[in-house]
């Protein structure tokens, strides 16, 4: 059985993303998955937290508990969980998070950015000007704009934690409202059926970042 590694920003297992995400790679692939803040308490996490100089970013404890953090501080725990899944004998990893991580990390094996997914997916289309974006945090909106605005010409951010809502009505309405060409939810947290709930809202094709970047890992695996 060909072995693939998932490495969280959070604490593994994320049994969230297991569901939407084993159906696409299959019986034959073993996912072994690991988690930057493995081991740690959530006072120790709590030191991790933005500090207003840096790149924000929304993950989960293994107990569900949503975790606010700053990317720069995480770098070195992820570089510590892409070692120990090499030793493991995988042959490909998946990083569970859509932020835009500098290409620093050492790793024998293919490493798989979601954010670049996603943004290629998007590049790719024709006839796309304006797209909406699903964003966990109020303090990622500016970093949202940016990284989408070098794509197309007009990017709409809307704020929907996914590990504190199932739905938002809020996001579906302001997207509806802003009648954006498509939806882009560019976070691990959203689910299948959070994809569901905002396509039918909108009327209009959601990306759903998980299962686009399981599907490229499915292809390499």
């Amino acid at each position: 059985m060909k072995k693939i590694g998932a490495i969280t920003i959070g604490q593994a297992p994320r049994t969230d993303i297991s569901e939407d995400i084993g159906d696409i790679l299959g019986s034959d692939i073993e996912l072994i998955q690991a988690g930057a803040l493995d081991g740690l308490t959530i006072e120790e996490v709590k030191r991790l937290n933005p500090d207003g100089t840096g790149t924000t970013l929304v993950s989960r404890m293994r107990d569900g508990t949503a975790v606010t953090l700053q990317e720069q501080k995480i770098l070195p725990l992820m570089q510590q969980r892409i070692d120990d899944l090499e030793s493991q004998g995988v042959g490909a990893i998946l990083i569970l998070c859509t932020g835009e991580f500098p290409e620093t990390f050492l790793s024998k094996v293919p490493l798989i950015y979601p954010s670049k997914v996603i943004c290629g997916i998007v590049a790719a289309l024709n006839n796309v000007s304006r797209i909406g974006v699903v964003t966990p945090d109020q303090d990622q909106i500016e970093d949202i704009k940016k990284k989408w605005g070098k794509i197309v010409e007009t990017v709409i951010p809307v704020q929907w934690n996914p590990y504190l809502k199932k739905k938002s009505e809020q996001a579906a309405s302001q997207l509806r409202d802003a009648n954006v060409d498509l939806a882009v939810m560019d976070c691990f947290g959203y689910s299948s059926g959070m994809r569901e709930f905002l396509a039918e809202r909108i009327s209009k094709p959601v990306i759903l970042s998980r299962t686009i970047a399981a599907r490229i890992l499915r292809e390499i695996a």
